[in-house]
């Protein structure tokens, strides 16, 4: 850390006082490499809206599959949505609809013929990866007040390129949204942990709250942990005095206001009176009864936490974890590190990591929290290694040169993924183009099997295409249907049948293979036992179809059951360097099939 960033947080940390230690002292190599960094951000940022992969079916089906009802009229339903449990919120989903409506505007007042899935692509470009982007530069900012411009450069490399927020960024899930809420939060907070109790701090303390209630209550209710910290700091130091007071009133009006909107919204929907979401969703996390809550759906050790954060953020990591630790007592300004950046990280890991049932998704909030960890280990670190070594270039040097690896390794770790995996999104696309051949008004079935999971959303189907579930080795419930040809409120309110919260299967939820137009599966050998059908498969390098059936297209993906060796799983590795570097990935093909006439 450079010997002007801000020293400890006994003084007031108003933008005013704090920039002459940041931003006067700002060399312009740090400010260039700022404007560089932020640039990066927006590239990758736009890249992962038009190619990152949806890695968890559960945003597929819980949120993209309500969003599109609400567009459309028609798609899947998980129990969690049945009104005999609502435990998912419609009022989380309403906000991308009513943003879209330059889209709108545009496709109404042009008369363009644009396929469902631009709205799938405005979503992710603009509302998800745009917002992800702008509380990333808010947290940027944040970082350079209070810790200074090397903090806030590491701060923005680490975001930008580690693979968890390029995933984590475009994800239509809660845990996504609550995690730029919270970093929002936290640019806010950083500013209000200060020993100075004056009105000042109000408006700073304040908006963190505002945003820490949204995270917890529009998002996802645990994300609200991630703000106790400064919660207990903001209330003991401020305790009886006239800053806690305005603080406690303005943030009660808010938090009120706000539960009074997702309760009017959902009850509205869900066709319940005083209908509380966030609390439904507590309820079930964790007072479940037997063979419900989380662990039906599987447990994980430990290490698969600690491999999945390796994963995503490789040795960043390490330095966030490591900061966490270290940064309260190493760091220059002690006061902010511990209370906005460590014991909100630790508090998470903590509830998280002892859990039985663990997925990727639950680590989505604290992702900006281990990138702003990492980002003030690596500057004090690099800052107290330059006044140990003497040689200002040599350091320099070292630092630059960290950068560039972690950022090259990080980006080819997100380009694998796309490269590997996003065969679904890619071969969805034909449908547009078929439905415009096949111009027809009747209902077109578009079946799935075992590679149900991979369906990106129904927003790449036509208006009059409908996905379907036929027999395969999946033993759980599946999702159903929305009821069509009524009014939205009429589609959400209704109970379906066949809906348990156990994961027992129903077998309500398949037709059977005669009623399929279309059909969508890889090229790997099926399990005849389980009723899978062999409609497409490989031989000698060549996709083969049945008889009755026509390919459209299809796409490479990683075959989990293929032999691999070398780093292609991992990394992508150019083609010009893939016979110098290991690279061995099996492949099979995901393909769309359509029955013959």
């Amino acid at each position: 850390m450079s010997s002007k960033d801000v020293t400890k947080g006994e003084k007031p940390t108003s933008a005013k006082e704090s920039e002459p230690s940041t931003l006067q002292g700002e060399s312009l190599g740090s400010q260039f490499l700022g404007t560089l960094l932020l640039a990066l951000n927006i590239a990758v940022r736009v890249y992962c809206g038009l190619y990152m992969i949806i890695s968890d079916c559960d945003e597929t089906f819980n949120y993209w599959e309500p969003l599109n009802l609400i567009f459309r009229g028609f798609g899947k339903q998980t129990w969690e949505y049945s009104p005999a449990y609502a435990i998912r919120s419609y009022a989380f989903l309403i906000p991308y609809y009513i943003l879209t409506f330059p889209l709108r505007d545009y496709i109404h007042l042009t008369g363009a013929q644009l396929p469902a899935s631009a709205f799938f692509y405005y979503i992710r470009v603009v509302l998800l990866c745009g917002f992800t982007s702008f509380t990333e530069f808010r947290l940027f900012k944040s970082a350079k007040r209070n810790f200074g411009s090397h903090t806030a450069n590491w701060f923005l490399l680490f975001s930008t390129v580690s693979t968890g927020m390029s995933h984590a960024g475009v994800a239509l899930l809660p845990s996504s949204f609550a995690m730029n809420w919270v970093a929002w939060g936290i640019s806010h907070a950083l500013d209000a942990v200060t020993l100075e109790n004056t009105l000042t701090c109000v408006w700073p303390s304040v908006y963190a709250i505002a945003c820490f209630l949204i995270a917890g209550l529009v998002g996802w209710p645990f994300a609200l942990a991630l703000g106790v910290p400064f919660g207990m700091f903001t209330a003991s130091l401020r305790f009886q005095s006239p800053p806690l007071v305005r603080i406690v009133i303005y943030c009660s009006i808010f938090a009120c206001a706000l539960c009074g909107v997702l309760m009017t919204l959902d009850s509205f929907f869900y066709s319940r009176k005083m209908l509380f979401v966030p609390m439904n969703i507590v309820l079930y996390n964790v007072f479940a009864g037997e063979g419900e809550g989380p662990e039906i759906f599987g447990v994980e050790p430990f290490s698969y936490y600690a491999k999945n954060l390796f994963l995503n953020f490789n040795v960043i990591s390490v330095a966030g974890y490591l900061g966490a630790a270290l940064n309260p007592l190493l760091s220059k300004n002690q006061l902010k590190a511990a209370l906005g950046v460590s014991l909100p990280l630790f508090v998470w890991s903590f509830i998280f990591f002892s859990q039985p049932h663990k997925e990727e998704r639950f680590l989505y909030p604290i992702y900006p929290l281990i990138s702003l960890s990492g980002s003030i280990f690596a500057s004090t670190v690099f800052g107290n290694a330059q006044m140990l070594l003497k040689s200002k270039w040599l350091v320099r040097f070292i630092s630059f040169s960290s950068m560039v690896l972690i950022a090259v390794v990080s980006l080819l770790r997100t380009v694998n993924l796309v490269e590997n995996y996003s065969a679904p999104l890619k071969a969805s696309a034909v449908f547009f183009n078929e439905s415009i051949l096949n111009d027809t008004t009747e209902i077109q079935n578009v079946c799935i099997g075992r590679e149900w999971y991979h369906f990106p959303t129904s927003f790449f189907l036509p208006d009059n295409y409908r996905l379907r579930f036929v027999s395969s080795g999946f033993d759980g419930l599946l999702p159903g249907d929305f009821p069509e040809d009524m009014t939205l409120r009429e589609a959400a309110s209704a109970f379906p049948s066949g809906m348990n919260s156990k994961n027992i299967f129903s077998p309500e939820k398949l037709v059977h293979f005669s009623t399929c137009d279309y059909f969508i599966d890889n090229t790997s050998p099926v399990d005849t036992t389980k009723g899978e059908k062999q409609i497409v498969s490989m031989e000698n390098g060549e996709v083969i179809a049945d008889n009755a059936w026509d390919v459209l297209d299809c796409q490479k993906i990683i075959n989990p059951a293929g032999s691999h060796h070398g780093l292609g799983r991992l990394l992508y590795i150019p083609e010009s360097l893939r016979t110098v570097v290991p690279n061995s990935v099996e492949y099979m093909d995901f393909c769309v099939l359509r029955r013959k006439k």
